[in-house]
């Protein structure tokens, strides 16, 4: 389901999976549909319970979380530049020796190897090449959001530039991806 532009993040006001920090999500889905509980004992990540005044629960996918836990907010990117955020935040992560879930240090491990790799532009196809078959498909499907998004804005007369073919749009995107990757790690 399309993410409404009212909950794409602002400067300033954005969460690290591109969402609207201000506007409670669930820190595993991204969905704007929870409702809270009061008076629960709740579990953290760690392991520990402890009691607390409100707990929230994900309508989507049924996850429990509290306030605190969203700042390590777990839920997919929306769009190529917060993909592009998330993998700069995965790397800043292992550099600076954080945890990293088992999924996280998968994702990192290989922002390391293609960084060793120092590819250059021209070469930036393997980055695309590397990555899951999962992963290649999510980045595809954003894309394709994202180009039926700019197509509804268009015949809405609210753009006024064509995108071209779908299939322009995603390889547009995955080469836009690529010089990201690639200033992402030379910096």
């Amino acid at each position: 389901m399309p993410l409404s532009k009212q909950f794409y993040g602002v400067k300033g006001d954005e969460c690290q999976c591109g969402r609207r920090a201000s506007i409670r999500h669930c820190p595993d889905c991204g969905s704007t549909r929870v409702y809270a509980r009061l008076n629960r004992v709740h579990t953290y990540h760690d392991g520990t319970m402890r009691e607390v005044k409100v707990e929230f629960r994900c309508q989507g996918c049924g996850h429990l979380f509290v306030d605190e836990e969203r700042e390590f907010c777990e839920a997919p990117p929306v769009g190529t530049s917060l993909a592009t955020q998330k993998v700069r935040a995965l790397h800043n992560a292992a550099q600076s020796g954080e945890y990293l879930s088992p999924t996280e240090r998968i994702a990192a491990e290989s922002v390391l190897k293609a960084m060793r790799a120092g590819t250059p532009l021209e070469e930036a196809k393997p980055v695309v090449a590397a990555m899951s078959e999962e992963e290649r498909n999510r980045l595809t499907t954003e894309l394709r959001t994202a180009y039926r998004h700019h197509l509804l804005a268009f015949n809405a007369k609210q753009r006024t530039d064509h995108q071209g073919t779908i299939d322009e749009y995603v390889e547009k995107g995955i080469k836009q991806f690529e010089e990201e990757w690639v200033k992402v790690s030379r910096a």
